[in-house]
């Protein structure tokens, strides 16, 4: 049976290639100089598990400098491991790396946010009012966070893009962040989303009640050739969930969302409408 993959062992394997091929080496060339069949280099930088003592042969081959071979070194973790948390406040990890690989490996996305505009969709004055609310980070340390996070939209716009469900809940579009104008801009910026045709935006009304007390903004990822994996955002870290049991039980949460919210041309048509009333209100 082959062994599956999990977040960590993408991630490691993103990183493999990385060093590999930032020191213009081929696979077959660092087969060779580590005495590998070139199908186990192969496997390992397609997620396979790799071994601590391997990744360090793999990564001295590469010439990787010590402290970040240090860091990679991290990701090699036992089997087993299927919650891995990424803290948002230690200075040595950046967890929106560790999300924007698995973004960029998946085929479809379903988020759900119940507070706030989803990340992938919100504009640069959005993201930036959002940060500086939080009154936690310098004003460099922001600059940096903000450009991040629309880099990370860029996917969005590529040639093969995955396909994206968004479940928006009323109060993150009622809840005004920063002013009207920049609310206005916000919510045109999911209208013109909406035409994208691998995204679906669909917005999940107050009155109903099953979600009004679930404040957890999470997204389920799937990929052509591994298995699917949840992420959840919290305060002070973001979560991934690899346990197949807890992923199942993200997409009974998914299968309630498709039953309680709008439809996608109703959800358009409420859109419009809060653009135009927020459009009125910055007169």
């Amino acid at each position: 049976m082959t062994e599956k993959s999990t977040v960590r062992t993408r991630e490691m394997a993103h990183e493999l290639k990385g060093q590999r091929e930032l020191k213009r080496i081929t696979l077959r060339e660092l087969a060779r100089r580590a005495d590998w069949s070139a199908s186990k280099v192969s496997a390992w930088e397609n997620g396979r598990r790799i071994s601590p003592i391997d990744a360090a042969i793999y990564l001295a081959h590469c010439g990787t400098k010590a402290a970040e071979r240090a860091r990679l070194l991290e990701l090699v973790k036992p089997p087993g491991d299927l919650y891995w948390v990424r803290p948002y406040f230690d200075k040595l990890v950046d967890p929106m790396k560790s999300l924007i690989i698995q973004e960029n490996l998946a085929d479809s996305m379903v988020n759900y946010s119940p507070a706030a505009i989803p990340g992938m969709l919100q504009t640069e004055e959005y993201v930036r009012t959002c940060f500086e609310l939080t009154g936690r980070y310098t004003a460099d340390r922001l600059g940096v966070l903000t450009r991040a996070r629309v880099d990370r939209q860029q996917l969005l716009q590529g040639h093969t893009p995955p396909r994206c469900t968004f479940f928006v809940h009323e109060r993150a579009l009622r809840s005004v962040v920063g002013n009207q104008a920049l609310m206005h801009e916000q919510v045109q910026n999911l209208v013109l989303t909406t035409n994208l045709p691998h995204c679906v935006i669909r917005v999940v009304p107050e009155s109903d009640p099953a979600f009004r007390v679930l404040s957890t903004t999470f997204t389920v990822m799937e990929f052509p050739e591994h298995p699917p994996v949840a992420y959840e955002e919290t305060y002070t870290a973001g979560l991934f969930v690899d346990d197949r049991i807890a992923v199942e039980a993200f997409y009974l949460l998914v299968t309630r969302l498709e039953q309680v919210a709008l439809s996608e041309a109703q959800s358009r048509e409420w859109l419009v409408r809060f653009a135009d009333e927020y459009e009125r209100l910055r007169e």
